[in-house]
């Protein structure tokens, strides 16, 4: 007996034409082996198929109790004559691509999902042949192509433009369609005659399998969650119903139109656009296929559309039910056109999120506009706006879900509260503080008041209140969670459950702020002098704020604008930069750079453009756009460009990384850098500790590096003092001071180029910056004039030594010994 269906099929039926396949091997390589790398992804191809031919019902078969070697997706959607074979076999030409990309079938519409003509190219990842058999009307039609052939071996050519190869076109009659069919299955299903009675039908059949443990349940997790299942759409798997395996069963669940969800997107719109471009929220009957009953509220956005889905919240991890049968339930499912985009990016465009909230958080978007930004593989989008505005309403519908399982979960540890864990039971660190405390009360309800059962309450009091308060009349203890001490804790922290844990020991430690208060009372201390100590005190939490805030408020926004990008991230950069001394102007236009920065120092001025490309993952050599950026340099008169992203692809991959792409790109252009934004937050930090003359920058933001180079080179500025043996430099400087400069400032280049730093390795301008910071720790006591590249001591190097340690380490330190 014959392995396929190519090897038998001149004895199946009669040749009626053919179908010439004029495809590179190479191609049907790429789109099946890369494109569709996995097999579960080709089978569901071939079930996309059967939806725009608009079927009701597709039926898969693989390898398991009905069949063991082949792949079979059985659809009744609408089947194809012979030219519809041929038109089949067009690559990379779709005829789903005309019009409006819609079907219209006995006055019902459904918009097409696939494109690009590619689709049935998938299967090579699951087997070597494919054949289709078609019923349409009352003729059956075979055909079989073996991507062998394709292939070519030996003295044959590969099919290509110059060498078409073809397969032929078959007419079978009905009984002998019948036997082929029931010859392709090792146990006859029950649905078999009721399928193939059907009057218009495709039968797709993979033989020659790569592999034949498909995994079912991932299959199932893959078509279920994948496709657009809903009342005229159904799919069967080996004879069983497929349905989305996505967990339903939420405490909470919000739609597009819920006043949550609505604010939520209404405000992060607002920070993105930075001027009037108004979002349309509605509704319409209809809008969602699988309830067209219902009224659906939706969200429309400029570029975006119309945007509808769920956001559901769990009170448990939906981690529990993933694995590799069940595929995910937690995090973003993007749905275009009713097939999902994301099966295995739970995040997409949303920047890491806090996991133990994203978890227990399930958002659901259907974006069917985005059809036209989706790339070949219908899983990556083409950059652009309507990427951007995606990311936006991540951010925003993201922020809700986590804001709202962030309450639960503090209502959650509130029930176990702080109260619960006091020393109720201890009189010395307890009930004699507590006591004094009520007895100093301005009112008098001691008696209603029970000791035992004191409530330990958060309430937003306001940044100049004290950190808790006694409020005898509530019975509890408040603390201030809009405290600067109590801010500044939470920001370092962060939202996951441990950072709650932790915050429950913090409401301990404000209520022992109240307990001390009592203590100083009980004692008999003067109520003048406890009020002192307790003002004392709250000055020190507010002082412990501001060392502990974490970074400063142009940093935290240049780090949030850069996963949105447009506008707001110009105008985050533009003030990051303006307030490291630059002058800057925000720019943005369509052709236009995003912001044009001016070192405005006298002779040394210097100037460059900016350009800003905000993205939530790693920009590629294209979206850098070297040469749009060296264009704006250009039309700016300007003397360089920067391009700066959160992260850029081809570094730290393993590989040289002066070597990639995009530096290779900037090299031959010429005028322009890269610049990750890790190093303009240390940048930032260093010019804010040392300040850094501008011109001495230059060089920092001109020269092409890598970002760990670019990064290291700045590290240098932030630690100046490391690997620098500066109390040699000072004892040098001194020595010529007294000899050869005569009482004159000393040419430091001269030090540089005759000393050992110079031998060490160490480049001029690091010696210089290096120089500058030793100025600033000195305060005032090394006099230096950078024009003339000269400085001076104004005190002993022993003076001028213990006043730098003190900058570096504080009065009463250990100071380390000198590095070399």
């Amino acid at each position: 007996m014959s392995n396929t269906i190519k090897d038998r099929i001149n004895d199946i039926g009669q040749p009626l034409d053919e179908v010439i396949l004029q495809v590179d091997y190479q191609i049907i390589e790429h789109f099946s082996e890369n494109l569709y790398d996995s097999p579960n992804k080709a089978v569901e191809e071939l079930v996309a198929n059967g939806f725009d031919a608009f079927a009701t019902h597709v039926r898969v078969y693989v390898p398991g109790e009905q069949t063991t070697d082949r792949v079979l997706v059985w659809d009744n959607g609408q089947s194809m004559d012979i030219e519809g074979l041929k038109r089949l076999w067009w690559i990379a030409r779709s005829p789903k691509t005309d019009g409006d990309r819609q079907i219209d079938v006995d006055g019902s519409t459904r918009k097409v999902i696939g494109k690009f003509g590619i689709g049935k190219l998938a299967s090579y990842a699951v087997g070597r042949v494919i054949s289709h058999l078609c019923r349409h009307r009352d003729e059956f039609y075979l055909v079989c192509v073996d991507y062998g052939d394709i292939r070519g071996s030996g003295d044959r050519p590969s099919a290509s433009t110059n060498h078409p190869i073809s397969a032929p076109i078959v007419g079978l009659k009905q009984e002998d369609a019948l036997d082929l069919v029931r010859g392709l299955f090792d146990n006859e299903p029950a649905s078999l005659l009721e399928a193939f009675s059907q009057e218009s039908w495709t039968l797709a059949i993979v033989e020659a399998l790569k592999q034949h443990d498909l995994a079912i349940g991932r299959l199932k997790w893959v078509v279920g969650n994948g496709m657009p299942l809903r009342p005229d759409f159904v799919v069967d798997i080996n004879e069983e119903r497929v349905h989305s395996r996505l967990k339903k069963e939420a405490v909470i669940e919000w739609d597009y139109g819920s006043p949550e969800v609505v604010e939520a997107i209404r405000s992060a719109w607002r920070d993105h656009v930075h001027r009037r471009v108004p979002l349309e929220f509605d509704s319409e009957v209809g809008l969602d296929p699988s309830d067209v009953g219902t009224d659906t509220p939706f969200v429309k956005f400029p570029n975006l559309g119309r945007v509808w889905g769920f956001i559901r919240i769990f009170d448990e991890t939906l981690m529990k039910y993933r694995s590799v049968d069940n595929g995910r339930s937690h995090g973003f499912f993007l749905f275009v056109r009713g097939r999902l985009v994301n099966p295995d990016d739970d995040k997409l465009y949303h920047p890491e999120p806090s996991f133990q909230t994203f978890y227990r958080s399930q958002i659901i978007i259907y974006a069917d506009d985005l059809d036209l930004d989706l790339l070949a593989d219908r899983q990556h989008l083409r950059e652009g706006n309507a990427v951007r505005e995606l990311a936006v309403l991540q951010r925003a519908i993201g922020g809700a879900a986590r804001v709202t399982v962030e309450a639960r979960e503090a209502a959650e540890i509130v029930a176990r509260s702080a109260a619960s864990i006091l020393p109720i039971g201890s009189r010395t660190f307890y009930r004699d503080p507590l006591g004094a405390l009520m007895m100093d009360a301005e009112i008098d309800e001691a008696s209603e008041f029970n000791v035992a059962n004191v409530d330990v309450q958060r309430r937003d009091m306001g940044s100049d209140r004290p950190i808790s308060e006694f409020v005898l009349n509530e019975g509890s203890f408040v603390v201030n969670s809009s405290h600067p001490y109590y801010e500044a804790l939470q920001s370092r922290v962060g939202h996951s459950r441990a950072a709650h844990e932790f915050l429950r020991t913090l409401d301990l430690f404000a209520v022992s702020e109240r307990l001390l208060e009592g203590h100083l009372i009980d004692l008999g201390i003067d109520r003048a002098v406890v009020e002192e100590v307790v003002v004392w005190r709250e000055g020190l939490f507010k002082q412990l704020a501001i060392s502990y805030g974490g970074k400063p408020e142009l940093i935290r926004e240049m780090s949030e604008a850069s996963y949105v990008g447009g506008s707001r991230f110009e105008h985050a950069l533009k003030e990051v930069f303006v307030d490291m001394g630059f002058s800057a102007q925000h720019r943005g236009a369509s052709g236009q750079e995003d912001v044009h920065v001016l070192a405005t120092v006298g002779r040394e001025s210097f100037s460059f453009v900016l350009e800003a490309k905000g993205s939530g993952n790693r920009v590629g050599n294209r979206d850098a756009a070297v040469g749009a950026a060296a264009s704006h340099r250009d039309v700016m008169d300007a003397d360089h460009a920067i391009i700066v992203a959160r992260s850029f692809a081809g570094f730290g991959d393993g590989g040289d990384d002066r070597s990639a792409a995009l530096l290779k790109e900037c090299k031959s252009t010429g005028g322009v850098s890269i610049m990750e934004l890790a190093a303009v937050e240390e940048l930032h930090g260093a010019i804010m500790t040392y300040s850094y003359p501008l011109p001495l920058l230059k060089d920092i933001f001109f020269s092409l590096d890598t970002p760990a180079e670019k990064l290291s080179r700045i590290e240098s500025l932030v630690a100046p003092v490391e690997g620098f043996d500066y109390r040699a430099l000072l004892e040098e400087i001194w020595r010529r001071q007294g000899s050869e400069a005569k009482g004159e400032l000393v040419p430091y280049l001269s030090v540089y180029q005759q000393g050992r730093w110079k031998e060490d390795g160490m480049n001029f301008n690091d010696f210089e910056c290096r120089l500058v910071a030793l100025d600033t720790l000195s305060a005032g006591r090394i006099r230096m004039h950078k024009g003339r590249r000269e400085l001076y001591l104004r005190q002993s190097p022993a003076l001028i030594l213990e006043q730098i340690e003190r900058s570096l380490y504080g009065e009463g330190h250990d100071i380390p010994e000198a590095t070399s």
